[in-house]
C-alpha cells in the first residue's frame, strides 16, 4: 500500500473518529439541554404556584382606599416590612436589575437568568403580603401614596407650599399680565394677532385661574408628608427603584 493510501485512510479513519465524538458531543448537548429546559421549566411552574398560593392568601384581605388619601402610620410600617423582604435579593443582583432597565442587549442567557430573579422577587413579595396581611391593591396604594408625599416633601421643603399651590398662586400672579404684554408689543410696534377684547382677556386669566386651582388635587395630604418625613431614612433605604418598571 502506497504511502498516500494510508495517508488518506487514516485520514478518513480521523474523520469518522472525530465525526463519532461530534455526534456524541451533539447528542450530550441534546440531552443536557433538554434537562436544563426540564428543570427551568419544573421550577417555574412550582415556583409560580407558590406564588399563586401566597397571592391569594394576600388578596383574601380586604382594602378600600381612603377617601381622603391620608397613610395609616400601621400600614406604611407593614408596607415597608415587604419592601425590606425583597431587599436583600434586590441587593445581591442590584446590578443585573439596573441594567435591564436600561434596556441593554441580552442573550439567552441573560433572559433566563433574569426571569429566575424576577421570579425570586416575586415570591419574595407575595409571601410578605401574605405575612403581614396586605392585599396587593392596598400595597399598590402606599407605593403610590409613598412616592407622591417624596416629591411633594421635595417641593414644600424648597418653596414652602405644594405643586398645586404653587401653580395657582403663579396664576393669580400673573393676573394682567397678559393685558400689559399685548401693551407692551403695541408699543414696540409689534403686530398684534387679532382683535382681543377687555373680555376676553377677563375670560383667559379666569380659567388659567380656574385651571391652576383644580391642580391643588395633585397636592396630597399633609399628614402623608409628616408621615413621609418621619420615616424617610427607611423609605429611602428600600426605595429599590430598579423594580419600578418591574411593577414590584
Amino acid at each position: 500500500m502506497g504511502k498516500g493510501a494510508k495517508i488518506a485512510i487514516g485520514c478518513v479513519a480521523a474523520f469518522f473518529v472525530v465525526s463519532g465524538i461530534a455526534v456524541v458531543a451533539m447528542m450530550w448537548g441534546v440531552w443536557w439541554a433538554k434537562g436544563k429546559v426540564e428543570e427551568v421549566a419544573g421550577n417555574v411552574g412550582a415556583r409560580a404556584q407558590e406564588i399563586q398560593k401566597y397571592e391569594s392568601q394576600a388578596n383574601a384581605n380586604p382594602f378600600t382606599a381612603p377617601g381622603d388619601g391620608v397613610i395609616q402610620e400601621a400600614r406604611l410600617v407593614k408596607f415597608l416590612e415587604v419592601r425590606k423582604q425583597m431587599y436583600a435579593i434586590y441587593q445581591a443582583h442590584r446590578a443585573d436589575i439596573e441594567s435591564a432597565g436600561q434596556h441593554k442587549e441580552a442573550n439567552l442567557s441573560d433572559i433566563v437568568k433574569f426571569g429566575s430573579l424576577v421570579g425570586d422577587l416575586q415570591l419574595a413579595k407575595s409571601k410578605a403580603l401574605a405575612g403581614v396581611g396586605m392585599s396587593e391593591a392596598e400595597y399598590g396604594f402606599l407605593q403610590m401614596a409613598v412616592y407622591q408625599s417624596s416629591w411633594a416633601s421635595t417641593m414644600q421643603k424648597e418653596t414652602g407650599k405644594q405643586f398645586g399651590e404653587n401653580l395657582s398662586d403663579a396664576a393669580k400672579q400673573s393676573r394682567g399680565s397678559l393685558r400689559k404684554g399685548i401693551e407692551e408689543a403695541e408699543r414696540a410696534g409689534q403686530p398684534v394677532p387679532g382683535t382681543v377684547s377687555d373680555e376676553d382677556i377677563q375670560k383667559a386669566e379666569g380659567a388659567v385661574e380656574e385651571l391652576a386651582d383644580k391642580a391643588k388635587v395633585m397636592d396630597v395630604p399633609q399628614a402623608n408628608i409628616d408621615l413621609f418625613r418621619k420615616h424617610e431614612a427607611e423609605i429611602t433605604k428600600y426605595a429599590m427603584g430598579g423594580l419600578t418598571f418591574l411593577g414590584l
